[in-house]
């Protein structure tokens, strides 16, 4: 016996997107799930056991007015009355607010490109997933209405329109330009000439024999002519040729006249040094500059006592020749005690012995 379900069943055996809560579901859509024949044993039990539990509640429960006048509800009916989808021909999708349209610039980002969502969903519709085409059809309208596709004017896809067949004129007048395009183009013919063979043009060989005129450009001599005469120069013009004329602030009209505050004036110890000449080197005498006695010693170093640091320094040093030995022929107590390996004494033999 086949068990006749609503479309609002959440079965396995129906593909739709509408979960409704017991609580919330409408009267006409009651989902009633039959008792398996194995569970029909326990009925009696489990239906002594709801009747304690009732018995049990109802002992415990303390009616009183106030609470009883709480428990009656204000609005009767309740101010969003859920639809029941057995009305609606097509299938519900409920959207979740955490689905809604995303405005940040990473969401926006994140979302698949269209392409690659409309080839999955035509292997989606191509196998028969109608779950998975639903999923990818929200996914493609979130993906046509982002930012980033707008600015790529990603457009939906529309139904191809069918074309209409042509009649047979028109077929007729199409088969008339493949014809005329298929035939290969004919290359022009050069014109014939409308002279004879062997005679020439005398027009044009006039033009050709005639030389080429170059017109040179020659410059007159220069004439005095009668309005240069009878010319009478302006005000202004003659007030521009004249000469300018600058006073020489450089030039002293007295020169020999000496300033009085030169007169006034005291050289300094160090100006009467400088003006001092150079003392220069006389062949006969000399250098001028040269000391009476250049051996002298100077009264202060007469006086100068070194330290003890400065009198260490002043020491030559000792240095000990240890590369040369007193008795170059001596032998070594070493060598005396040394005795030779049997190898040494077989690298002195001599050769050939």
């Amino acid at each position: 016996m086949t068990i006749r379900r609503l479309k609002c069943d959440l079965s396995p055996e129906l593909t739709t997107c509408l979960k409704l809560k017991d609580a919330v579901r409408p009267d006409c859509c009651r989902v009633t799930d039959p008792i398996p024949y194995d569970g029909e044993c326990f009925v009696r039990d489990i239906g002594k056991e709801l009747e304690q539990l009732s018995r049990r509640h109802e002992r415990m429960f303390v009616k009183r007015r106030r609470l009883m006048e709480m428990a009656i509800p204000i609005r009767r009916t309740c101010r969003f009355v859920p639809k029941c989808a057995c009305l609606f021909s097509k299938t519900i999708e409920m959207v979740r607010p955490c689905d809604a349209q995303s405005h940040t610039r990473t969401e926006q980002l994140a979302l698949p490109l269209v392409r690659r969502l409309l080839n999955r969903r035509r292997s989606a519709i191509h196998s028969g997933d109608k779950i998975g085409e639903s999923i990818l059809n929200r996914w493609l309208r979130y993906s046509f209405l982002s930012l980033y596709s707008r600015l790529a004017n990603v457009r939906p896809l529309t139904k191809p329109k069918k074309k209409k067949k042509k009649t047979e004129k028109a077929l007729a007048k199409h088969d008339q330009y493949i014809e005329k395009l298929a035939q290969p183009k004919k290359v022009p013919t050069p014109p014939k000439p409308e002279r004879k063979q062997g005679a020439s043009d005398s027009e044009r060989l006039k033009k050709l024999s005639t030389p080429r005129a170059f017109h040179e450009e020659v410059k007159r001599n220069w004439e005095l002519t009668p309005e240069m005469k009878n010319y009478k120069a302006s005000k202004r013009i003659k007030e521009i040729s004249q000469p300018v004329t600058r006073e020489n602030v450089h030039i002293n009209e007295s020169p020999e006249k000496v300033s009085p505050n030169a007169l006034k004036y005291k050289p300094s110890a160090r100006i009467k040094e400088m003006s001092e000449p150079l003392t220069t080197r006389d062949a006969n005498q000399g250098l001028a500059d040269v000391k009476e006695n250049p051996f002298g010693i100077a009264p202060n170093a007469l006086k100068y006592k070194p330290s003890s640091r400065i009198k260490e320094l002043a020491e030559p040093k000792e240095f000990e020749n240890t590369h040369i030995r007193e008795n170059p022929f001596a032998i070594s107590p070493a060598a005396l005690k040394a005795k030779a390996s049997p190898r040494l004494i077989e690298l002195a033999k001599p050769k050939g012995g």
